[in-house]
């Protein structure tokens, strides 16, 4: 019953062209074809935000790189998620710092709480047209314990310097059109972008400078050579003298106990096959700004850049989603007034929980580095990451949020997977409406 990988009634993910970004991704990347032979400073398994961004470092740096990806670029969690490009991760900093200690914590706070303005120069330096949206992201509380707890996050926040500050009432209204919520917090620091568009035009970007991509190249297996890794993938063997795993909660057994630190989670969304009509457009979320609340499996909403409604939240797709019965059921309890709207696209992806919540910085085998664990903050941490990926695989001498660590199993894994696949299932469809 249990695979250890995905739960059991969760079904397979559907393609990419089954997300709504695939309307609006743009062009995809340049893939070569790769010898029976290759070497290469750097090989970089997996073509999401982290190791696209691994390698666009690294090609600059001059080092001789090859990213490898099983299926195409941003096919996994990059090009599936909500867009939203928020700093640091769901922790507040106070819990931030009980975890990783105050060195660690401190640095932590502020590269990864800075980290949206590093996905923002990538995209002016490199000019990506992925309709990045300054508009901020606000968190809707949804009761009175839960205003108390971003207030105090807020408060936090701010003695850092962040900009932050929480809204109420009829401010708030104005902004989301909705009378569910009282209050939430708005940071500044963050913004909306189409994320399959972003990761594409980053791997553009990347082959413009020299790395090598081969897209629909799984690795079947890696193994040590001298100092170095073989890896093979198809009929090509590949002789790397570092490895960058950028595999996150797509990861396999390539690398005996790699997969196992974290958890995997569904996240998914629903979208309106075509754009809202203009009168709807100025109702539900009339300021255009992206979404999210604090139920403990949150819903969130935003736009695409042509104005398609996206609905979504944690866990697997839904069963029977092609029904549209839940994502009918989320719109009348935040928008009563609302039509039923003709949903279009539906797809989920795959993210990677650790025990911590935090991500972990981890070389599971001499030589291959990852980060793994984005817990749902994907864009701007892999951003950061991803050059840290590259300078740590350069040898360089790096001052790291996040302490190097072996490899860790998350306790009870495979019953934790199904544990909190059932219970994510039983409260989106009961306690998330009242």
């Amino acid at each position: 019953m249990f695979n250890g990988d995905r739960p059991f009634i969760s079904g397979q993910e559907s393609g990419i062209d089954h997300s709504m970004w695939s309307a609006t991704g743009g062009e995809r990347p340049e893939s070569v074809i790769l010898a029976q032979q290759e070497s290469c400073d750097v090989l970089i398994i997996g073509g999401g935000f982290n190791g696209v961004t691994a390698g666009l470092h690294c090609a600059e740096r001059g080092a001789k790189t090859i990213l490898v990806e099983a299926q195409e670029i941003g096919s996994g969690a990059s090009g599936r998620n909500a867009g939203q490009v928020n700093p640091g991760q769901f922790l507040s900093p106070e819990q931030i710092l009980r975890a990783l200690g105050p060195d660690y914590g401190q640095l932590f706070l502020k590269e990864l709480g800075s980290a949206p303005d590093v996905v923002r120069q990538l995209i002016r330096d490199y000019g990506i047209d992925c309709a990045a949206d300054e508009r901020p992201i606000i968190r809707c509380s949804t009761s009175p314990q839960k205003t108390r707890e971003l207030e105090t996050q807020a408060s936090d926040w701010q003695a850092l310097g962040a900009n932050v500050q929480m809204v109420y009432g009829s401010e708030l209204e104005e902004m989301n059109g909705s009378t569910r919520y009282k209050a939430a917090l708005i940071d500044h620091r963050g913004f909306t972008l189409q994320p399959l568009a972003y990761v594409r035009g980053l791997a553009r970007a990347a082959v413009a400078r020299g790395l090598r991509i081969s897209t629909g190249s799984k690795v079947t297996s890696l193994e040590p050579s001298g100092t170095g890794w073989v890896a093979t993938t198809g009929t090509t063997t590949i002789k790397a003298d570092k490895v960058i795993l950028s595999t996150n909660a797509y990861s396999n057994d390539l690398v005996p106990g790699f997969k196992e630190e974290i958890m995997p989670l569904g996240a998914f969304g629903i979208a309106t096959a075509d754009p809202l009509p203009p009168e709807w457009r100025e109702r539900i979320l009339p300021h255009y700004i992206a979404m999210w609340d604090t139920h403990k499996i949150p819903l969130w909403f935003r736009y695409d850049p042509v104005g398609r409604l996206h609905v979504g939240s944690i866990g697997f797709l839904p069963i029977h989603s092609e029904g549209d019965n839940w994502v009918n059921r989320a719109m009348k309890f935040i928008y009563p007034f609302a039509p039923t709207f003709k949903w279009g696209y539906r797809w989920s992806g795959t993210l990677g929980q650790t025990v911590d919540r935090l991500p972990h910085l981890v070389e599971p085998r001499p030589g291959i580095f990852a980060t793994i664990g984005c817990n749902g903050r994907g864009i701007a941490p892999n951003a950061y990451f991803g050059k840290m990926l590259a300078s740590i695989a350069l040898g360089d001498d790096v001052i790291t949020p996040l302490p190097l660590r072996n490899s860790t199993k998350y306790p009870m894994r495979e019953i934790a997977l199904e544990a909190y696949d059932a219970g994510i299932r039983f409260y989106r469809n009961t306690l998330l409406f009242t």
